[in-house]
C-alpha cells in the first residue's frame, strides 16, 4: 500500500510540472538539457547521467515540492556522451570535462590528443556551465545513483579506494553504505552530520583533478552536495533530499 501511495504522489508530481528543453550540439550530436522549476532560484539540482534514472526522478519531485531549478542532461539513455570527430567516435564521462585537465583525460581515454577535439568539448563544457549559471548558486545538488557493494561512503574511509579523496567521512545510522552526501563545505558536513546519513567531506586542498563537478565547485568555493544512492532507492534519495532541504535551505545557503 505504502508503494502504491509514493506512485500515486510521484504522479500527481510529475503532470503538475511544466518542462522546457534547450538543445546543446556537440560535434554534430544533439544533446538536451531539460528543466523544471525557477531558474532564478539559487538552488540547482542536476543530473548529468542518463543512466541514472532513480537521481532523475528524485530530482524532478523536489525541484516541484521544494523549489529549485533542476536541470537534466539527455542524450542516448546511458552514462557517457557519444559523438563523432572525423572517423572517430569520442565517449567522454558528462562529470569530467568541468575542467580543461578533465577534458583532456577523457580524450587520452579515446586515444585523442587532437587540439580541436579539446576545443569542441571545452566550448561545448563552456555553454552548458553558462546555462546552468552555477558561479551564482547558492547551492549546488548533484544527483547521481550507484550500483549495489561497488561504491560507497566507505570508498573514502582508510583503506578504502579514495580514502586520499576524503577530509572526513561521517558515518550515519542508515546500514547501506551506498547512499550517501559528497560535500565540499565543512559547514555542509556540520549540517548534514546531524542526520542518519552517511557523509563523506572532499580533501579540497589535495582533490585530484579528475573534471568532476566537486573539483569545479570546490575551486570556486561553491557549496556543492552529491546526494548519492543505489539504483532503485527512490524513497531513500527523495528523503535525503527533503533533509537536505530542511538542514541547509534555512540557513545561509537560501538566497
Amino acid at each position: 500500500m505504502k508503494g502504491y501511495i509514493f506512485c500515486l504522489f510521484f504522479f500527481s508530481v510529475s503532470i503538475a510540472i511544466s518542462q522546457d528543453t534547450l538543445k546543446i550540439p556537440l560535434s554534430g550530436t544533439m544533446i538536451n538539457l531539460i528543466s523544471f522549476g525557477e531558474d532564478s532560484s539559487g538552488v540547482l539540482l542536476y543530473n548529468m547521467h542518463d543512466n541514472e534514472n532513480t537521481s532523475a526522478m528524485a530530482g524532478r519531485m523536489l525541484a516541484d515540492i521544494k523549489g529549485g531549478i533542476y536541470y537534466e542532461l539527455m542524450h542516448n539513455g546511458k552514462r557517457n556522451i557519444s559523438f563523432l570527430f572525423g572517423e572517430d567516435s569520442i565517449h567522454i564521462d558528462p562529470n569530467r570535462i568541468y575542467t580543461d585537465t578533465g577534458i583532456w583525460l577523457q580524450l587520452t581515454k579515446n586515444k585523442i590528443t587532437d587540439t580541436l577535439a579539446y576545443r569542441l568539448v571545452a566550448s561545448w563544457r563552456d555553454t552548458l556551465l553558462q546555462v546552468l549559471n552555477i558561479e551564482n548558486r547558492s547551492l549546488v545538488i548533484a544527483l547521481h545513483n550507484n550500483t549495489n557493494q561497488n561504491y560507497g561512503f566507505k570508498s573514502y574511509e582508510p583503506d578504502g579506494e579514495y580514502e586520499d579523496e576524503a577530509h572526513a567521512v561521517s558515518k550515519g545510522c542508515i546500514r547501506d553504505k551506498d547512499d550517501f552526501y559528497f560535500v565540499t563545505d565543512l559547514s555542509i558536513l556540520d549540517h548534514l552530520s546531524f542526520g542518519q546519513y552517511h557523509v563523506v567531506m572532499q580533501a579540497n586542498e589535495t582533490m585530484t583533478d579528475d573534471g568532476s563537478l566537486s573539483v569545479y565547485c570546490a575551486r570556486f568555493s561553491i557549496p556543492y552536495v552529491n546526494v548519492e544512492a543505489q539504483h532503485g532507492h527512490l524513497l531513500r534519495q527523495v528523503t535525503m533530499l527533503v533533509f537536505l532541504y530542511q538542514q541547509l535551505l534555512a540557513s545561509s545557503f537560501q538566497k
